[in-house]
């Protein structure tokens, strides 16, 4: 069953607005068994947008169309569609009734504009008959077409309470299975040389997707056969995960993160962070995660030396003889937050995340992580390359990274990418 998404406005086209929606309804299509074949972004320009639907028409079953269909000037799509289709508007009285009703919640908006929302192509069916959200379905030459509006809440609401339902009572969906993989420190060439040949026609695919610095990795399993789905699904998934091993970070909508947190909460210890080059990233992705106070006791940014030493106690002479990015001046700052946090597992970061300030002996993208558990403290100098940002993604990482590959493998030693 294809189906396809089209989002209208110029807001995206023009990049001022980011299209979430069509995000959002792929996702939850998929999941339910309905992949999309297509997605366009096109602006608010009637030509544009009756090419697009007349074209939707001859290649899909259903289609989904977000945006337009609010009460100002620019929202042009329910007379587009009409000119599109040959279907008259019609006056909707019991919308007009309803958005009449609800003049509150409009405020100044003057009544002509109200009455613009009520008019729809003959035969639309509302999809929110008792609510203020606009969007209906239409059926037209045996395609299903679902119109709902560009704001996401409204959209994403009326997608899983209605659309969804109509899909199902209109086709029995496939079986789709799908695993995503997040992996660090492996190369998106690497992974396909290591699992590619895991997939089978067009029953299992495998995708590679870098998410920088991580590269995700699906395995999608799809037919009407629900139990050939299962079956072939979990071997492959099964023999995916035994190739990929320790480089396998998390699984789903997991996270580096959370998986660090539940390692840390199996054993009963709390973490604490000093970071310089990262500002406070690290930290920043561990708070993200609910219920992180659990195993998360504090952060600190010491950017400056004299911060370093006033509140790590990082000796002066340390940073005089060896520079503030040293192996020593890590190992001296991931000591003294586990000393001043009372905690037994620390992360420290310090480094040249550029654009400038690199030197030949220490070139922009220099890194020094040290880490700290109850038996042993570690640094490790490395050399990661791109963007001021992506440095410090780089790092963020692969600090999160070892301390969980230590965590869960035994292993003392990081993942280092930029050695390669």
């Amino acid at each position: 069953m294809r189906g396809e998404i089209i989002a209208i406005g110029n807001e995206l086209t023009s990049g001022r607005v980011m299209n979430a929606t069509s995000g959002f309804a792929a996702s939850r299509l998929f999941s339910a068994g309905y992949p999309i074949n297509r997605i366009t972004t096109v602006g608010d320009d009637p030509k544009d947008i009756r090419d697009v639907i007349t074209h939707a028409m001859t290649r899909s079953r259903f289609v989904i169309v977000t945006g337009g269909l609010g009460p100002t000037t620019d929202d042009i799509t329910n007379e587009t569609v009409s000119s599109a289709l040959g279907i008259p508007l019609v006056l909707n009285e019991g919308i007009q009734k309803r958005l009449m009703a609800h003049g509150k919640t409009w405020g100044s908006t003057r009544a002509d504009m109200i009455r613009k929302l009520a008019y729809l192509p003959k035969g639309a069916q509302v999809l929110d008959p008792l609510g203020s959200a606009a969007g209906y379905a239409l059926e037209h030459r045996g395609v299903s077409f679902f119109f709902l509006p560009g704001i996401p809440e409204q959209m994403e609401r009326l997608l899983v309470e209605a659309v969804l339902p109509r899909l199902h009572a209109l086709v029995s969906p496939d079986f789709i299975r799908c695993r995503t993989y997040r992996t660090f420190c492996l190369l998106e060439t690497e992974i396909n040389a290591m699992v590619g040949d895991l997939a089978h026609g067009d029953l299992v695919t495998i995708g590679y997707y870098p998410v920088f610095p991580e590269v995700h990795v699906t395995v999608t399993a799809r037919d009407h056969d629900g139990r050939a789905v299962d079956a072939v699904f979990l071997a492959v998934c099964k023999e995916t995960e035994a190739r990929l091993g320790e480089n396998i970070v998390a699984i789903d909508d997991d996270t580096l993160e959370s998986a660090l947190g539940r390692l840390l909460t199996e054993r009963g210890g709390l973490l604490a962070t000093a970071e310089s080059c990262t500002g406070g990233l690290i930290a920043s992705r561990i708070t993200r995660i609910p219920g992180s106070s659990a195993w998360f006791d504090r952060g600190v940014i010491t950017y400056s030396n004299r911060s370093k030493i006033e509140i790590l106690g990082v000796p002066e002479d340390v940073l005089e003889r060896h520079g503030a990015v040293s192996e020593e001046t890590a190992l001296h700052m991931v000591e003294g937050i586990v000393r001043i946090a009372h905690v037994p597992f620390g992360i420290a970061v310090t480094g040249i995340a550029g654009p400038s300030g690199g030197t030949e002996e220490k070139p922009v993208g220099t890194v020094h992580i040290a880490i700290a558990t109850p038996d042993w403290t570690a640094s490790h100098r490395f050399c990661f390359s791109g963007t001021r940002s992506m440095i410090q993604k780089s790092t963020a990482e692969t600090a999160l990274d070892w301390l969980r590959r230590t965590l869960q493998y035994g292993t003392r030693l990081p993942c280092d990418r930029s050695a390669r």
